[in-house]
């Protein structure tokens, strides 16, 4: 298990996310994770349908634009945007599904439900997380 205090830089996500244990990453992980500024590295690792922490990662994801969606920044958004466009062309359905998913929400925050987006509820219906 990662301890909280683990710095998240691009290597240690990385390192975390191809590491073959089966167990879940800790909430306080997910949280030090899913920042604006790994969002690409994020795209990035659940693009890889080889990648074993993918279903957290996707987690992460939903929950990135959820928050950044329910707290309207602006900054944020724009990027979440960027995201989206390099992410619509992926073949994966459980990548255009997120893709989807986040243009509704973003175009329409009274779609946003707590539970889908920020507890895994999205995430866990398209690749659920193994235990």
């Amino acid at each position: 298990m990662i301890k909280p205090s683990f710095i998240s830089s691009s290597l240690s996500i990385t390192k975390w996310a191809y590491q073959k244990s089966k167990l879940r990453s800790i909430p306080e992980w997910d949280e030090l994770i899913t920042t604006i500024e790994n969002a690409d590295l994020l795209l990035t690792l659940v693009l890889d349908q080889n990648c074993p922490q993918r279903a957290s990662i996707l987690k992460c994801l939903y929950s990135l634009v959820g928050t950044s969606a329910s707290k309207h920044v602006d900054m944020d958004i724009a990027k979440i945007n960027v995201l989206l466009d390099k992410a619509k062309s992926s073949s994966d359905q459980v990548i255009l599904n997120w893709v989807n998913r986040s243009r509704i929400i973003l175009r329409d925050l009274k779609k946003f439900d707590y539970v889908e987006w920020c507890q895994g509820g999205f995430s866990e219906k398209d690749l659920p997380i193994e235990n």
